[in-house]
């Protein structure tokens, strides 16, 4: 005889009713908070909307003067060099750390300890720090150079236009070393240490070790924090508007500090919102294409 399955049904519809209804004061508060702002945002870069003045829709006005009279070109130019060269260093920098943390060296939890500080420091009193160090006449950086006979004279190493951007890397690089070599290093203790030990009878050396069993293993969590560091660094505001506002002239300008100026500085938020507008199609492009690549290579 057939059980009738028309009861366990009709419990798992109601399950599914209650859970819905459970869930619905939340979703309309995320939609509320969340996705409105986000619409509004979208409105309002196709607005000439300006402080104490309405919204007037103005078509792409805003885009076309971005990208024709716009410090788009230069903004975008120093934004794509800050990301590749602090992904690169990061990422290379961190490799190094969680592999010397992961290996059996002295006081090791003490130097994991340490390794998160410039992780927890506020961003306005991290970039204060830097601000003393980076100081032209009484910069601890100057003074160290100096003693070590590496330069004759002291550096402007904010307000000099070679070297600004390099300041402004450093600290965002020094920022985001604690959390890619900490994510590193939760999936080196991962690997079973039976691996290691089956690669040392077969003759491994260490550089094989790490290329062949270590590095494949670190694909997945290089993919997440690639990835949350290309948003961090591409919206990165207070590293780069604390130290240095953009300049010297527009040496360290970037997409987002130039929309903060447009919309505080000038009272242009339609353009600002614009500039922010550009920003999210770039960095969903850039994130679309590198997830695919990604998984293309797993198959």
């Amino acid at each position: 005889m057939k059980k009738s399955t028309g009861q366990p049904r009709r419990l798992m519809k109601n399950q599914t009713k209650k859970s819905i209804m459970l869930l619905l004061p939340s979703l309309v508060c995320i939609s509320i908070l969340s996705l409105f702002p986000i619409l509004r945002g979208i409105y309002i870069g196709f607005t000439d909307y300006k402080v104490g003045m309405p919204a007037k829709f103005n078509g792409l006005e805003n885009y076309s003067y971005i990208f024709n009279n716009g410090y788009l070109k230069v903004a975008m130019k120093n934004t794509m060099f800050i990301l590749l060269v602090s992904l690169i260093a990061i990422y290379l920098i961190s490799l190094a750390v969680s592999i010397l943390l992961n290996s059996n060296i002295p006081f090791r939890k003490l130097w994991r300890v340490l390794l998160i500080i410039p992780w927890a420091v506020p961003p306005v009193a991290k970039v204060g720090v830097w601000q003393k160090i980076f100081s032209v006449n009484n910069g601890q950086l100057n003074y160290l150079l100096t003693k070590l006979n590496l330069i004759d004279h002291n550096i402007g190493w904010v307000s000099d236009e070679k070297y600004a951007i390099f300041a402004v890397i450093t600290i965002i690089v020094w920022g985001c070393i604690p959390f890619t070599a900490m994510s590193f290093l939760a999936s080196m203790q991962a690997i079973p240490e039976e691996n290691y030990e089956a690669a040392q009878l077969d003759g491994a050396n260490a550089f094989q070790k790490f290329w062949y069993i270590t590095f494949p293993e670190l694909r997945e969590i290089s993919m997440v924090t690639v990835s949350l560091l290309f948003m961090w660094i591409t919206t990165d505001f207070s590293s780069q508007f604390l130290l240095t506002k953009g300049g010297p002239g527009s040496a360290t300008l970037t997409i987002t500090v130039e929309s903060y100026l447009q919309a505080f500085k000038y009272g242009n938020f339609g353009l600002s919102t614009a500039y922010g507008n550009i920003m999210v199609v770039v960095c969903a492009a850039f994130l679309f294409f590198y997830i695919r690549v990604l998984k293309q290579k797993e198959v």
